[in-house]
């Protein structure tokens, strides 16, 4: 008998729920801690707000488990891709390789005035640079293991289907 959490209405619902708990928690860190994301910090909140739109979507298709099937699949490769990004950018943390261009590199061809502009219009934030961590894990760190958690959910709800 399978138990509840396994069930994949609710499952939806968790998966949804967990997301939005995710994203709330990155915006209010940003807005209410005054911790600024690096562009990495961005690319991971996206995965959560596809996973959203997928579950909104299982639920509206809830009658059909092939479509389920389907959108649990899809959550399971969207949140691999999360997973990746935050293995990446926790590399990146650790300086074991190089963020991405955006990451806080704002040296180019252009002229000294088009350089001081662009530093001044927007807030320098590093993706080499831990802003926040509790018990030494950074906050990348935390994501890559909700990431990864709901891979393996979904990945169960997924099989469960089949």
């Amino acid at each position: 008998m399978k138990t509840i959490l396994f069930k994949a209405n609710v499952a939806t619902y968790l998966v949804g729920l967990a997301c939005c708990l995710v994203l709330a928690t990155a915006y209010a860190f940003e807005y209410l801690a005054n911790l600024q994301p690096c562009v990495l910090c961005i690319y991971q909140r996206i995965p959560y707000a596809v996973a959203i739109g997928l579950m909104l979507l299982a639920i509206i298709l809830r009658k059909h488990s092939q479509a389920n099937l389907i959108l649990f699949i899809a959550a399971s490769v969207v949140f691999a891709v999360g997973s990746a990004i935050a293995i990446f950018h926790i590399g990146v943390e650790q300086q074991l390789w190089q963020g991405t261009p955006e990451c806080g590199n704002f040296i180019n061809n252009a002229s000294v005035e088009a350089l001081r502009k662009q530093l001044l219009a927007q807030p320098i934030v590093r993706c080499d640079e831990v802003a926040w961590s509790l018990f030494g894990i950074s906050m990348t760190g935390y994501n890559f293991l909700i990431s990864t958690s709901l891979l393996l959910y979904s990945l169960i709800i997924a099989v469960q289907r089949k």
